[in-house]
Parts: C-alpha cells; sequence; structure tokens
C-alpha cells in the first residue's frame, strides 16, 4: 500500500482551489456530526455565579432534553453550518497559500524554519484569515444555542442586534476571538505537524490523520480555553462596551480561575473529535480531488 501524502507539511503543493473544496466539506461534515456537544459547551461557558442552570454535562444534557426536546441541541446550527463552511474553506486555502509563500520565502532568503514552527506561523495566519470572514456566524451561533427559551430565529436575531449597536454588533468580542482563535488554529496544526511527523511508520493504518488530529486538537484546546470562554462570554454582551481585560478580571473575581474552565471537559471532547473529522477530510477529499 503506497503511503499517503501529508498534504499540510512544510512546502506541500495544494492550490487554493483544492484547499477551498476541501476545507468546505471538512468544515460541513465535522459540524453536522458535532453540533450537540458544542451547544452543551456554550451552555456551560456561559454560567455564572449568579446563575447556574447546569451543573456538568449530564444535568446539561437533561436539563435540554427535559426543556427543550432533542432539537435543542442544534439551536443556532444554521449559522453555525455556514461559519463552519466558510471557516474551512478560509482556514485551509490561507493554509496552502501561506505555507507556500513561507516556503518561497525561505527559499529565496536560504533560511530554513523548524517544520513544527513553520506549522505554527502559518496556522496562526490561517486562524486569523479565517476569523475575521466569518466572526460575525460565530457571534450569531453563539446566541442562538445560548438561548433556552424556546427557538431564536435567524433573522430577528440579525436585526436585534442591527438595532442595538449596527454593524459593529457584529464583532463584539472580536479581539478575544482572534487572540483565541489564532492561538488555537496555530497550536492546532503545531501539534498536527509533530504527530504526523512521530507517526510515520503507522501512515497506512486506516484514520491515522484522524488520530494526528484528535492530538493536536485536544493539545491546542487545552492551551487556549480560557481564551474562548471569554469570546463567548463577551459575545452575549448586548452592546459593544466591554474589553478582554475587564471580563478577565470579572471572572476571576466572581468566580476564581476555574471560572475560565467552565465547559472545558466537553470542550475538549467536542474539539479533538472536530479536529480529527476535520484534518481527515480535508486529507482525504484533497487525494480524492486529485483522482478526478
Amino acid at each position: 500500500m503506497a503511503k499517503r501524502e501529508d498534504h499540510l507539511k512544510q512546502g506541500a503543493n495544494v492550490s487554493p482551489l483544492e484547499s477551498a473544496i476541501a476545507g468546505s466539506f471538512s468544515g460541513a461534515i465535522s459540524r453536522a456530526i458535532t453540533a450537540p456537544l458544542d451547544t452543551i459547551k456554550i451552555r456551560l461557558q456561559l454560567q455564572t455565579s449568579d446563575y447556574k442552570a447546569y451543573q456538568g454535562v449530564n444535568s446539561t444534557v437533561k436539563s435540554i432534553l427535559r426543556n427543550e426536546g432533542i432539537y435543542g441541541f442544534w439551536k443556532g446550527n444554521v449559522p453555525a453550518e455556514i461559519m463552519y463552511i466558510l471557516y474551512g474553506a478560509v482556514q485551509f486555502t490561507s493554509y496552502s497559500v501561506l505555507n507556500k509563500l513561507l516556503s518561497e520565502l525561505e527559499e529565496k532568503r536560504q533560511f530554513k524554519l523548524n517544520r513544527s514552527l513553520h506549522s505554527l506561523i502559518i496556522g496562526s495566519g490561517a486562524g486569523i484569515s479565517s476569523t475575521l470572514v466569518t466572526y460575525p456566524f460565530d457571534l450569531l451561533r453563539t446566541r442562538l444555542a445560548a438561548n433556552t427559551h424556546g427557538f431564536l430565529s435567524l433573522a430577528p436575531t440579525i436585526k436585534n442586534i442591527y438595532h442595538q449597536d449596527g454593524l459593529r454588533g457584529f464583532f463584539i468580542g472580536m479581539n478575544p476571538a482572534i487572540l483565541s482563535v489564532a492561538s488555537t488554529t496555530g497550536l492546532m496544526f503545531w501539534s498536527y505537524d509533530i504527530a504526523r511527523t512521530y507517526s510515520t511508520k503507522y501512515q497506512n493504518i486506516p484514520f491515522i490523520e484522524g488520530v494526528c488530529g484528535f492530538f493536536a486538537g485536544a493539545t491546542a484546546k487545552g492551551i487556549t480555553f480560557p481564551l474562548d470562554t471569554l469570546r463567548k462570554r463577551v459575545q452575549m454582551k448586548k452592546h459593544n462596551t466591554t474589553s478582554l481585560i475587564s471580563n478577565t478580571t470579572t471572572i476571576l473575581r466572581n468566580e476564581g480561575l476555574f471560572g475560565l474552565y467552565k465547559g472545558f471537559g466537553i470542550s475538549v471532547l467536542k474539539t479533538a473529535p472536530t479536529s480529527a473529522i476535520s484534518l481527515f477530510i480535508y486529507e482525504y477529499s484533497i487525494t480524492k480531488l486529485r483522482t478526478f
């Protein structure tokens, strides 16, 4: 059996069109499978010391089922699916473009970055690019998924945000989002590269890309989780009057250090499989596209 190619390695030659198509498939499939875990994670992250409706994963699942039914796990899924499709396309396309540009710069300037450092740099750039394009959908997803009273419609939610804060309202929490996503994405590609490097002798094992992706997702989320919590808290503010520092201070004062890690367990359970599915589908899609 031929060794499968790593399409994310340093200097890999993947066209923007290939990356966009494969990234779109990757985002759509990974979101569809892991949406319920994302809803549970958001509910846990948004709890404060004054309002504790959910006391862990089991009680959260039971509460959603009891009060909102099975479809409650897919609240906010429309903007989330749009976000993940766009995010996957932009993330992997920008990664392949930046990968090529940085590799050419290294060759032109006659220097060579460590493979993992190379992946960390361009992964962070890919995270920033995808966040800038998809952030309004992320905010809408959070608002819809956090609602516990029936189902909010997408159009009225958009109108409400625009009425309160104008276009700026769709970018509330952008600063912690960019910091969070850039860090998480960079660390994900960094740890994925390390995993692929050390798993060379296992390349013919089915789903090896997914195994490496699972490790990458868990590693990245474990390091950057507090930033994700801050992003979700800021996104729920009704007006664009908050800052990263003030929100951090408020959480630490009222909820302690643990407040920054609410929903951490379910987040890792959601992020690791999402990364596994996303990276596997991307690599698989590129391979299949090249057979046509």
